[in-house]
C-alpha cells in the first residue's frame, strides 16, 4: 500500500508553460520561477497581481507548492490558484487557496482529486508594494502505490561560516542551514520500481523534485522537511527477495 506522509512530484508543469504576468520588475522577471535556484525570484510592481500559466494542453495536477526565498521568506500575503480550460478568469471551473508556513517558507496543498486543466492563473495580494515568489510547482505525484515500508533521516547541515581572529574573536558569515534527508523505500513491487527508475530518467540528478514529507500528526509542521530537493546520487537498488525490492536515497534540499 502506498504511504500518504511521503510523496514525491518530478514533473513540474510550470518548467513548460507560457508564463503571462499582469505586471513584472524588470530586474525581476516571471521567468525567475523556472530557475530552480530559490534565490532567483519574480517580483510584481503592485500589490495584487497575478501570473497566468499555459501548460500548452490539458494536463493531469493533484498537488500545488509554492515556495519563497528562504533568506528574505514570502513576498506575498495571500495565493490564491484557479485552474480553467481556457484564457479566461470571470468564474473559474477550480480554485484553490494555499495555506503559506512564514516559519518554513513553503505552502503545500494535496487536492482531493485529480483534476486535469490547460491554464492557471496565480492570484498574489501583499502589503509590500510588490508581490514576491521563489519557486512554484504545479502537477501530479508519480503514484507510488505498492510500497508497503518507509523511513527516513533528516539533519540540518549549517552552511555559516565562522573564523576567529587571533584574540579569540568569532566573524560568521551568517546563512541559512541546509536539509539533508536519507530516505528509505522497501519491499517495493515491480511496479512501484519501474515508476521510480522512469522519474529518475526524468530527472536525475540535475533537476529538482518535490517531496512531501511527513503528516499533520508530526510534533513539529510537516513542511519543515517538505520541499523542492535534489539527489545527491543515484539511488541504490537491493533485489530483498523474489520481486521485492529496497531503494537507498539521499536528498539535499534547494536553496
Amino acid at each position: 500500500m502506498a504511504n500518504s506522509c511521503f510523496k514525491m512530484y518530478a514533473e513540474n508543469l510550470v518548467d513548460q508553460a507560457t508564463l503571462t504576468a499582469s505586471s513584472e520588475n524588470a530586474l525581476f522577471p516571471v521567468s525567475n520561477l523556472q530557475d530552480p535556484r530559490r534565490s532567483k525570484v519574480y517580483r510584481s510592481t503592485s500589490n495584487s497581481d497575478n501570473i497566468v500559466l499555459d501548460f500548452q494542453e490539458s494536463s493531469e495536477i493533484n498537488g500545488i507548492f509554492i515556495v519563497a526565498d528562504k533568506r528574505s521568506g514570502f513576498g506575498v500575503s495571500t495565493v490564491t490558484v484557479e485552474f480553467n480550460g481556457t484564457n479566461t478568469w470571470g468564474s473559474p471551473a477550480h480554485t484553490e487557496t494555499i495555506t503559506l508556513s512564514e516559519k518554513h517558507n513553503i505552502g503545500y496543498l494535496e487536492l482531493a482529486s485529480t483534476i486535469s486543466y490547460r491554464f492557471a492563473r496565480i492570484v498574489l495580494t501583499s502589503v509590500l508594494g510588490y508581490c514576491e515568489l521563489s519557486k512554484v510547482f504545479i502537477g501530479k505525484d508519480i503514484g507510488l502505490t505498492r510500497t508497503i515500508g518507509f523511513g527516513w533521516t533528516i539533519k540540518d547541515e549549517e552552511l555559516s561560516q565562522k573564523q576567529k581572529n587571533r584574540y579569540g574573536q568569532t566573524f560568521v558569515d551568517v546563512i541559512t542551514r541546509q536539509k539533508i534527508i536519507g530516505a528509505a523505500l522497501r519491499n517495493m513491487q515491480k511496479e512501484d520500481l519501474a515508476i521510480f527508475n522512469d522519474m529518475m530518467d526524468l530527472v536525475g540528478e540535475t533537476k529538482p523534485v518535490y517531496i512531501k514529507l511527513g503528516d499533520d500528526t508530526m510534533v513539529d509542521d510537516y513542511r519543515r522537511f517538505s520541499g523542492p530537493v535534489y539527489f545527491d546520487d543515484v539511488p541504490t537498488i537491493t533485489n530483498a527477495h523474489f520481486n521485492r525490492y529496497n531503494l537507498s536515497m539521499s536528498l539535499r534540499e534547494v536553496t
